[in-house]
């Protein structure tokens, strides 16, 4: 019964705090501080007087009930002495001393764990980015971890699964309740498909202060964190700034000039995050250190292309790999199930003035000249460059060797 005092702890010191593995470190188990009486506790230092009074009810009502929900759901508990219990985790500040888990873990410390995360009200370029991120990173032997939020975290974990890969979900609520609700078939997915973890118990509630908490565990559980598209404010910033704090490395793709969907990611890059134009950049710097896991040559030279939504961050549940030489759909039975060729609808006027200026030069510096004769349009080079990425992204151009860039397909 050593489990329900591992779980009055955890409820006790709260998730996110330093308290309970201080205490451990203090005393030889749960139960004996669980055993410790009023004023045994308030000679205990180090320790603030909230936590204090919190240690002082001893009710075991709530460990009980949890114990049994899990039981009963065979949801699986586990603790700081548990052996699968990550080493990634017990090197980070704050480690959760007991986290609820559905479907499988893999042997963490051993596997690519990488984090793929951005802002929940993301650009349809955005999802379309961490569609094809998550996809792509999958192909290639890592495990994506994500948040299920809606948007960009939603987008990496489709693309894992998309791939027939594994993938990790990190939640700020209890095992039970799914949030957003919209992600409800989504969750069921990655518990069948990989795990979905949390160190809330039962029955809490999703709040707005539980999201950054849980951030610290998504970014302990991998070897690095990628930032698709973040605005200012972003809650993956916190998830970047603890991926530094945990000695972790942080990536970043490059996004628009000027979107304010993309000023956290431009604003990481220019303090010295990984710049990556997308999962092939990564899988080449971490290879080295998973020689037997991730292949480079296991990520297909096709460009994974989304039809658009209706709205920005809908869901592309069907994508499709399109030839590189041809243009054309790729055949039926492609790893990665079908969609569209291109849609210049989904083009911002900037993207559309470089793409109709791909047809007669080939540099950043001679499409700038383009677009500025032929649109009256006064583009910095960063922002070519920004398009040019979009447009390789959706597979309208390729980058040659040398800095040039070639159209691919027509519009339609």
């Amino acid at each position: 019964m050593d489990l329900i005092y591992w779980i009055w702890m955890s409820l006790r010191c709260g998730a996110g705090s330093e308290s309970g593995s201080y205490l451990l470190s203090k005393f030889s188990s749960p139960k004996e501080i669980y055993d410790l009486d009023k004023e045994q506790i308030d000679k205990i230092d180090g320790v603030d007087g909230e936590v204090k009074t919190s240690l002082c009810d001893k009710d075991l009502s709530r460990p009980a009930h949890t114990l049994d929900f899990c039981r009963r759901k065979h949801v699986h508990i586990m603790t700081l002495e548990s052996p699968e219990y990550p080493e990634r985790l017990r090197a980070i500040y704050a480690k959760p001393i007991v986290l609820y888990y559905v479907g499988s873990l893999p042997r963490i410390d051993s596997e690519p764990l990488i984090a793929c995360v951005g802002s929940r009200e993301c650009s349809e370029y955005g999802f379309s980015a961490a569609y094809k991120l998550g996809a792509e990173l999958t192909l290639a032997g890592a495990t994506v971890v994500s948040g299920l939020a809606a948007g960009i975290d939603s987008a990496c974990a489709r693309g894992a699964l998309s791939a027939n890969g594994r993938t990790i979900a990190v939640i700020g609520c209890g095992i039970d309740v799914v949030y957003p609700r919209d992600n409800r078939e989504l969750y069921r997915q990655i518990a069948r498909n990989g795990a979905i973890i949390t160190e809330y118990a039962p029955q809490t509630p999703p709040t707005a202060d539980h999201f950054p908490v849980r951030n610290r565990i998504i970014s302990g559980l991998c070897v690095a964190t990628c930032i698709v598209e973040a605005g200012a404010k972003s809650g993956a910033l916190i998830t970047a700034r603890h991926a530094e704090m945990q000695g972790r490395k942080v990536y970043a793709l490059p996004g628009r000039a000027g979107d304010d969907e993309s000023y956290g990611n431009l604003d990481l890059i220019y303090k010295g995050a990984n710049f990556v134009r997308g999962a092939a950049d990564i899988v080449s710097d971490l290879s080295p250190l998973y020689p037997s896991k991730l292949f480079l040559k296991n990520i297909p030279k096709d460009k994974y292309v989304n039809k658009r939504g209706k709205k920005s961050g809908a869901r592309f549940e069907n994508i499709r790999k399109i030839d590189d030489e041809t243009g054309a759909p790729a055949p039926e039975h492609s790893e990665i199930a079908v969609s569209m060729t291109a849609d210049l609808s989904s083009l911002t006027d900037v993207e559309r003035a470089v793409y109709a200026s791909l047809e007669k030069y080939f540099t950043p510096g001679e499409i700038r000249a383009a677009v500025a004769t032929e649109y009256g349009k006064n583009l910095g080079v960063g922002e070519v460059l920004a398009a040019l990425t979009t447009l390789e992204i959706l597979g309208l151009c390729t980058a040659l060797p040398g800095g040039n860039y070639v159209r691919k397909e027509k519009s339609c």
